[in-house]
């Protein structure tokens, strides 16, 4: 553990060659993802219990810290001198930050929670599996940032999601990826413009497994196929959610007519 590891940036690691990164899976990244977990649990059960003027101002407090991070973040990235041109809320996860403000916010909430909970949520799961900060020493501000910035946005959509304030339909799931498809195109072509990876649309995240995608398509076709077999990912995995998604929404309503039955019964053994 180097001090003067702790603000370096990515350009000068290339520079120096320097492998001061971590493997994924590995002890340090399994601590993390543990400790996130243990955090929504914990905080879903706090929201649970919270009356509803504090949960809405739990969603701010949430909305509000994931924006003035990422603030942070650039701040500190601005005077260590990194390459500012990557470093824009344009993947998945930075998008997520207008939605939450838009969630917590905002007063039509349906939108919003259709997307926290095709794309946000599992973009930021897996953000979180196969991290692309690798590259980083795990007592970096840019690695510590990237866990708990992902990390915030599972706590966030768990805490809603067990509440019952976002409930994921199908109607959803074709609205999350049609706003998706258009947010794609400007992405696309300002990667073209500056040379970057927004999106991951220009090419796939090393140790992700849109690699595979790459290499079976996008070597074969160029960009049109793989980013058509991208496409068809990502359908695949709305749709899983959305059947995963009924499950848990239907053993919740078998939870609670039980819980009606049992306060009906236990009514009636009285009145008797």
């Amino acid at each position: 553990m180097k001090l003067e590891y702790f603000f370096i940036n990515t350009l000068k690691i290339e520079e120096r060659g320097l492998d001061i990164g971590f493997d994924l899976y590995c002890p340090g990244h399994l601590i993390w993802l543990v400790a996130i977990a243990a955090a929504a649990v914990v905080m879903t059960g706090y929201y649970m219990k919270q009356t509803e003027e504090q949960r809405e101002k739990t969603r701010k407090f949430f909305a509000i810290a994931l924006l003035c991070s990422e603030i942070l973040k650039d701040a500190i990235l601005i005077v260590i001198g990194a390459p500012m041109k990557g470093y824009l809320p344009l993947h998945l996860c930075g998008l997520a930050i207008f939605a939450m403000l838009w969630d917590a916010f905002g007063k039509n909430k349906r939108i919003s929670g259709q997307m926290l909970a095709y794309a946000f949520l599992p973009g930021a799961i897996s953000a979180l599996l196969f991290c692309n900060w690798t590259e980083y020493p795990f007592f970096n501000f840019m690695c510590i940032h990237s866990f708990v910035f992902h990390g915030w946005i599972v706590i966030y959509v768990a805490m809603l999601y067990a509440a019952g304030e976002i409930m994921a339909d199908y109607k959803g799931l074709w609205t999350t990826a049609g706003i998706l498809a258009v947010c794609a195109v400007p992405i696309y072509i300002l990667n073209t413009l500056i040379e970057e990876n927004y999106l991951f649309l220009n090419e796939a995240s090393e140790g992700s497994p849109l690699v595979f995608l790459w290499d079976v398509f996008g070597t074969r076709f160029g960009a049109p196929g793989y980013i058509a077999s991208f496409a068809v990912l990502l359908l695949t995995v709305f749709h899983v959610l959305y059947l995963v998604y009924r499950c848990i929404n239907k053993n919740k309503e078998k939870n609670i007519k039980k819980e009606e039955s049992t306060v009906e019964s236990a009514v009636e053994f009285e009145e008797a």
